[in-house]
């Protein structure tokens, strides 16, 4: 359950924005009712922080002062995140001074151009490891705002998103999605009564999701996309173990950067488009040193693709 606790336009509601009477009382009553369910998130504000179209907002010490007393109130595991503008700019400036901070578990990412999540992601994944407090980095509303996930019978085929959105999130080391439905379609974020409006999209997450939990040992990877040679084709690695492969529609024979190994490895071809088991390409056995071609698909080279490249028992 994720629980929005306030809009950006009414942040400062409350006790000026501070945590003082009115806002503990909101919190220790929504955790007393709440608090128990499992793996709640609570989110200390929809687009916090000020903004062009609402001026005022949450400084950094209110922000860390909400946090810090949501987790001293709560006696169950729960995660504290922190929704942000759709832009970089806002978000550099309101994230980045938070790192480290240690009553904030992550962003709830917005992002305006669904080709800018992958890159905006696995920044604030590697920037809060760094800090020494890893962050749960999530995609929690994907732009344009207008647009978001279509209904099925304006995009059957969700190629953009699926790419951009879905696997650039995942392969970027994010935590999980979750989808927002743009207000200039049918079904929308505000009036969506039938979610099979997106029953081709449930499927194509439902198949990104099972290749992520049968294959992949995410606790130990990391995004290492500079060990592919295409662009906007990227790599999720347990570097000299394993290899997960994200190719993008049309793309040409990729190659892979093992570096100094005499290790062999299996090649295994995914389709995240129809899932299924993993199948032969025209490439299945490989060895290093340096970049070597994962070869071809086994159906479908126009289309896009996920390869796994897994070390062989020595």
């Amino acid at each position: 359950i994720h629980f929005v606790l306030q809009e950006t336009e009414n942040e400062v509601l409350l006790d000026g924005g501070h945590t003082a009477s009115q806002r503990k009382l909101y919190l220790r009553e929504l955790v007393a009712r709440f608090g128990h369910h499992l793996a709640v998130t609570w989110n200390l504000g929809e687009e916090n922080g000020p903004a062009g179209f609402s001026p005022v907002g949450q400084t950094e010490q209110m922000k860390k002062d909400m946090a810090a007393y949501l987790k001293a109130i709560n006696p169950y595991p729960n995660i504290v995140v922190l929704h942000t503008h759709s832009n970089d700019a806002h978000q550099d400036d309101y994230l980045l001074p938070l790192l480290g901070f240690e009553a904030l578990d992550g962003p709830s990412m917005q992002i305006g151009n669904p080709r800018r999540i992958h890159e905006r992601m696995k920044k604030f994944v590697n920037v809060s490891a760094e800090s020494g407090k890893k962050w749960i980095v999530c995609l929690d509303e994907l732009g344009e705002h207008w647009k978001g996930i279509m209904p099925d019978s304006f995009d059957a085929a969700h190629d953009t998103v699926r790419h951009h959105a879905l696997w650039g999130a995942m392969m970027a080391g994010g935590a999980g999605v979750e989808w927002y439905f743009g207000y200039r379609y049918p079904h929308n974020d505000l009036e969506c009564e039938d979610f099979r409006s997106r029953d081709v999209w449930w499927d194509q997450t439902r198949i990104c999701l099972d290749f992520f939990r049968n294959y992949l040992p995410v606790e130990n990877m990391q995004s290492t996309d500079e060990l592919v040679n295409i662009k906007d084709a990227w790599c999720f690695s347990e570097e000299g173990n394993m290899y997960a492969v994200y190719l993008p529609m049309g793309t040409s024979q990729a190659t892979l950067d093992l570096g100094k190994t005499d290790k062999e490895y299996t090649v295994k071809w995914y389709d995240p488009r129809s899932g299924g088991e993993l199948q032969n390409g025209s490439v299945q056995k490989i060895k290093g040193n340096g970049k070597v071609s994962l070869g071809l698909p086994p159906v479908d080279p126009e289309m896009d693709w996920a390869v796994l490249v897994r070390r062989m028992e020595d």
